[in-house]
């Protein structure tokens, strides 16, 4: 386990601040008063626009040829075929089983488990949601040339501004609990322990996927804080987060609506004397032991 180089004390004390005031949404004024956050904005696996991004609008002579450009863009547009790969989410049922699952939607055991980094006799929990891929050929409009010093964005699916306003929602709820999947494959090398470690740790090999444990909101992705490394932070709902630290490479920025099971980051060995992940539980910012909300044993 990494040991800090600094004062314990105060570290431990602002540690703890951190994370009550993440509990509290506090987030984005503490980390702007803070100093050296190295913040990593890494792409994630697939392109994420931005639909709410807006343009600040210009005036006079530059506002008339603002829009003729985009007039320009428009015509410039046509209809293009193309197979993508579709992402949706499936809720377990009470009585569900990968095999049921599996059979309802037309896919192989195989398959399912492969999509959620599980194994294909991991149990299923009522509540969790796992992810179904399928190819599918969509027409769209083809973007027009982007004009210098801009960038094109084309906009979300309907379905996945649905999934992320369900997430949103959920996000700020109240609750009780929280159902969670093993944040990465491997052996917990150190447990939870109330008063001296934060979560449990769980060894792997670098570059092993780390995955989020439940839907949620990234609230935190960077290096602000030396002693977890690399660092991600989701919140789940008001009262749970969870964080995953030490990582090589994170997948996600602050701010993205991630789904249980995705991958969010690599595993490595960042501030810490071996590799492996550390996963934390926080409810109402502080530490709990997460093996009451996690499945019996991990996948691997």
């Amino acid at each position: 386990m990494f040991e800090d180089r600094s004062d314990p004390r105060a570290n431990s004390l602002l540690t703890r601040r951190l994370w009550q005031r993440l509990a509290g949404l506090g987030l984005a004024a503490l980390l702007g008063a803070c100093a050296n956050v190295g913040q990593q904005q890494p792409a994630p696996s697939q392109p994420q626009p931005d639909p709410s991004a807006a343009v600040s609008p210009a005036s006079g002579a530059a506002a008339t040829a603002t829009g003729a450009a985009a007039s320009q863009q428009q015509a410039a547009s046509a209809p293009v075929t193309r197979v993508v790969t579709k992402t949706t989410w499936v809720r377990v049922r009470r009585g569900d089983s990968l095999l049921r699952i599996a059979a309802n939607h037309k896919v192989s055991v195989k398959e399912l488990a492969a999509w959620n980094g599980i194994k294909p006799t991991s149990h299923v929990r009522a509540g969790q949601s796992l992810r179904l891929v399928s190819k599918q050929t969509i027409t769209v409009q083809a973007a027009a040339p982007a004009q210098a010093g801009g960038t094109n964005a084309a906009a979300s699916p309907a379905a996945d501004a649905a999934e992320g306003r369900e997430v949103a929602a959920e996000v700020k709820r109240h609750a009780r609990s929280v159902a969670l999947v093993w944040p990465a494959q491997g052996r917990v090398v150190e447990p939870f322990e109330p008063g001296t470690t934060r979560g449990i740790e769980i060894a792997g090999k670098a570059g092993d996927p780390v995955i989020a444990a439940a839907d949620g909101k990234v609230m935190y992705a960077g290096t602000g804080l030396n002693e977890y490394g690399s660092l991600i932070i989701v919140q789940h709902n008001k009262d749970f987060l969870t964080a995953y630290s030490h990582n090589r490479r994170l997948l996600v920025k602050t701010g993205d609506v991630v789904h249980q099971g995705q991958q969010i980051a690599e595993m490595g060995s960042e501030n810490n004397d071996r590799v492996a992940v550390l996963f934390e539980v926080r409810r109402d910012g502080k530490p709990v032991d997460p093996m009451p909300y996690l499945p019996a044993s991990p996948q691997g």
